[in-house]
């Protein structure tokens, strides 16, 4: 299989090491002071896995033509001008490991919706000031055809990553999968970001869970308006979260945080990570897009908007 990967991040980065190391075609799209580290050091991952492999890097997409997968790991905020950058590629397939829901409507966009595999990962890792990547997380990759369904291809992908080393599964109710995991994912970003606490802390204090538990729940009623379900899958049981009585809820989010105190004290969402490096955060597509969207349908989202004013703000100041 050839696979390019855009975006040389930790994700990005995990990604094409185990890629490679399981003997697949791979091409990471990098660019800058990041490009340069690989081009000369290769990829060196620690954590949940220990090795170094030389990667296949190129800084100008334009002299790559075709690709069995296209898969995407930027930020969201660079999404539309990497994009730009790849649109001339023969692909049989794409998807996006993104965080949000934006990100299959940009997909489409640029190679038809026809190309477009629905995708959402647990997984979690750092680049380290060194510039090695450490593994922390690797809880899986869901893939499947968008909105629902399995294919061959989807198959073929979720066969090709597990037997790589990355935990992955065919999925065929993708879209849940994704408003679910986007759906922990704003509460967890927005208490990470405003507290600056790692995650056990911010889940542990009932105040701060309370903050989550309306956030999920306000993200959660715009993807009940736009006919999207939701599951109990990790890294919360967002379904129980946004239909259990309120306190309830933030008993359990609590008992989470008991849960990361002893066994991932350290823990920390990538986005505090970003914050904490100077780095732009990931709202606008986000936060921002759960604003815009409730806006357009009348959904009511005051705790949502209000944390998206606060980071929008900080944002601009990064």
């Amino acid at each position: 299989m050839k696979i390019v990967i855009l975006g040389a991040g930790a994700l990005g980065s995990i990604l094409a090491a185990h890629l490679i190391r399981a003997g697949e075609d791979v091409t990471l799209v990098a660019r800058g002071e990041r490009a340069q580290y690989l081009q000369s050091q290769g990829i060196t991952i620690s954590g949940l896995a220990d090795f170094n492999i030389n990667c296949p890097v190129v800084t100008d997409p334009s002299s790559i033509h075709s690709a069995d997968v296209l898969m995407v790991t930027v930020k969201t905020y660079d999404m539309e001008s990497a994009l730009a950058q790849v649109r001339h590629l023969d692909i049989a397939g794409v998807f996006s490991l993104q965080n949000g829901v934006l990100k299959n409507e940009q997909l489409t966009a640029v190679f038809g919706a026809a190309k477009v595999i629905g995708a959402a990962a647990i997984l979690s890792g750092e680049v380290l000031p060194a510039g090695t990547v450490r593994f922390t997380i690797n809880q899986g990759i869901a893939i499947g055809e968008t909105p629902t369904g399995i294919s061959a291809r989807v198959e073929k992908l979720a066969e090709t990553l597990e037997r790589a080393g990355i935990r992955a599964a065919a999925a065929p109710n993708i879209q849940a999968i994704e408003w679910s995991k986007f759906v922990s994912w704003a509460g967890l970003m927005a208490l990470a970001v405003l507290t600056r606490f790692e995650t056990f802390k911010f889940l542990s204090d009932p105040a701060t869970a309370l903050i989550g538990v309306r956030l999920m729940r306000e993200t959660a009623s715009l993807a009940d308006k736009l006919g999207a379900s939701l599951e109990n899958n990790p890294p919360l049981p967002v379904q129980t979260l946004t239909t259990v009585p309120e306190q309830q809820a933030v008993e359990i989010l609590r008992q989470t945080g008991a849960m990361m105190k002893s066994q991932a004290p350290a823990h920390r969402v990538s986005s505090l990570q970003d914050l904490e490096r100077g780095r732009h955060l990931e709202v606008e597509e986000t936060l921002g897009y759960v604003v815009t969207q409730a806006g357009k349908y009348g959904v009511p989202v005051p705790t949502v908007e209000m944390c998206y004013r606060l980071i929008s703000g900080l944002n601009r100041f990064i």
